[in-house]
């Protein structure tokens, strides 16, 4: 096979796992504003398109209870600084904004299109930086594919998270950066930017490359001239992050999240670094650490297609890798997530390091070697996404359209719900104000009941898998009502429980929530109970 042939096939093959990521995210992707990711998106999105980011609720003035504005705040938000009667979204704005896009075409379902489409995008960039960086096109398809069958990059392929769009726009400006289109580039580190602040030093590591190539080819005024389209580019997102943090926050450096001396500490680094280290070796295999063959082992490679490639594409990695590792720690394996933006690059070096070995050990079978090696990379990376529930992952989260649709029609209009995994979900899906327990006094809760019951607002508890235990933990020796001694309204499951704190029969059976499927036909999702977003809560 001649290479224009092998190069237009590898191209096909790039398209075709580039579309099974669309239709895997489409398919089985979460398609539902659920917990506090999922709804912070998609409701600042309903806030976008309105022209205001500020929520007043006028119920937190009226509350007697301590902290009453964080009570009456959703996951996904916090209180409004400076304002005793306002919420506000915590998250960064850029995926949130792409939503608002989808939805003026799709309408409310259009935002659960941008995670799939992201994904697609992903796998499609990675293929194409690839071959930008790579002779052959080998290396680019078998990246591509190791991306694409992650199990990291499939499970935020289900989530409408900002974790696959951010990949996708920080992929696209290294390409860019390669095409040598600084001000493309910088562009598409706005929307990196926009999506995900704090990987704003991956600026300075397209702005140093470019310049250092430029300065090589051209002299000293080409790259001057790249580094200003570059940084041309790159203001809109800077600027506009600072000036939404500003208006929002209370100054430029302090995100939804707080100020960085919350988020980050060094004692943090030891314990980052071994999570992550496990977790790449347990979901990914050790295979991935092959790719650190690229800069400990350069003789193995051929020379690559840029200049000073060794500094663009370990520069990268090892910035986001800074990005998180003094970032407060998870305990979960999908949290591998905060790294997913250097996945293109890891998988492509992989890819060249499998190339590389087989080359030297095979000889005239490499080609045959590698393949075998990536597709059995690739399969793994697809049995421990099923064995792991990856695909799951959108009927699972149906619970909250489910309860809000039970909450809906089962409680009235102006009734109250402490809640705090449902909190947002049951604003959006039954219209219903949510009342978050788990910053409520825990000498409060009889009282907040009684005075919920008093000025007309049917209080109930609506409490996600081990919140029962630790909503008794909190409450249950200090209140009548804490103990949850009495027979649930309704369950889902063994999943939610819903109880009605003023009706507590005793010898009373919990009726069933109804489990549904996600919708067929036309419909892409669940539509909320009212959209937009109320700018206004009474």
């Amino acid at each position: 096979m001649t290479l224009s042939r092998t190069r237009r096939l590898a191209g096909m093959l790039a398209a075709v796992l580039a579309l099974a990521a669309l239709s895997a995210g489409v398919h089985w992707g979460v398609m539902v504003a659920g917990g506090s990711d999922s709804y912070g998106y998609v409701s600042q999105a309903g806030l976008w398109r309105q022209g205001s980011l500020v929520v007043q609720e006028d119920v937190i003035g009226r509350s007697p209870w301590p902290l009453a504005a964080a009570t009456w705040t959703p996951l996904g938000y916090r209180p409004a600084p400076g304002r005793s009667d306002a919420i506000v979204p915590m998250y960064a704005p850029g995926l949130p904004l792409l939503m608002a896009f989808f939805q003026t075409f799709g309408g409310f379902c259009g935002a659960f299109l941008v995670v799939p489409l992201s994904g697609a995008l992903t796998v499609w960039l990675t293929y194409a930086l690839g071959r930008r960086v790579f002779d052959g096109p080998g290396i680019a398809l078998w990246g591509a594919a190791l991306v694409a069958t992650s199990p990291v990059f499939l499970y935020q392929l289900m989530n409408a998270m900002s974790d696959v769009p951010v990949t996708a726009a920080w992929t696209l400006a290294l390409l860019l950066a390669v095409m040598r289109r600084p001000i493309a580039a910088g562009l598409a580190m706005s929307a990196t930017i926009a999506i995900r602040p704090n990987l704003a030093p991956l600026a300075l590591v397209l702005l140093g490359w470019s310049a250092l190539v430029e300065w090589r080819d051209r002299g000293g005024r080409a790259a001057v001239v790249s580094a200003l389209g570059l940084a041309t580019g790159m203001a809109p997102g800077i600027v506009g992050i600072a000036w939404l943090n500003a208006t929002l926050y209370g100054s430029p450096w302090t995100s939804g999240y707080g100020t960085t001396a919350d988020l980050y500490s060094l004692r943090f680094g030891a314990a980052n670094l071994r999570h992550y280290a496990v977790w790449m070796g347990d979901v990914e295999t050790p295979a991935v650490a092959l790719a650190a063959l690229y800069f400990m082992a350069p003789r193995w490679f051929p020379p690559a297609r840029i200049a000073h490639a060794r500094l663009l594409l370990g520069g990268a990695m090892a910035c986001v890798i800074a990005s998180y590792v003094f970032y407060r720690p998870f305990d979960v394996w999908w949290y591998l997530r905060f790294l997913l933006p250097m996945w293109p690059v890891m998988m492509l070096l992989t890819a060249a390091a499998l190339e590389a070995i087989a080359r030297r050990s095979m000889r005239a079978a490499y080609p045959v070697a590698i393949a075998t090696m990536a597709g059995l990379l690739a399969w793994h990376g697809l049995s421990v996404a099923a064995n792991r529930s990856v695909f799951d992952l959108g009927r699972g989260e149906r619970r909250y359209v489910d309860v809000a649709r039970f909450i809906d029609s089962h409680t009235p209009p102006d009734a109250v719900i402490l809640s705090v995994q449902h909190s947002g979900s049951l604003r959006i899906y039954a219209g219903r104000l949510t009342l978050k327990y788990d910053v409520l006094d825990p000498v409060w809760l009889d009282r907040t009941v009684d005075y919920l019951q008093s000025v007309g607002r049917r209080p109930y508890f609506v409490l996600d898998g081990g919140e029962v235990d630790a909503f008794r933990q909190r409450f249950g020796v200090l209140n009548r009502t804490g103990a949850l001694d009495w027979p649930p309204l309704a369950t889902l499951g063994s999943i939610v429980a819903v109880y009605d704190p003023i009706d507590r029969r005793p010898g009373s059976s919990p009726l069933a929530i109804a489990r549904t499927r996600a919708p067929r036909g036309k419909a892409l999702c669940d539509p909320p109970h009212s959209w937009p977003p109320l700018l206004r809560m009474k």
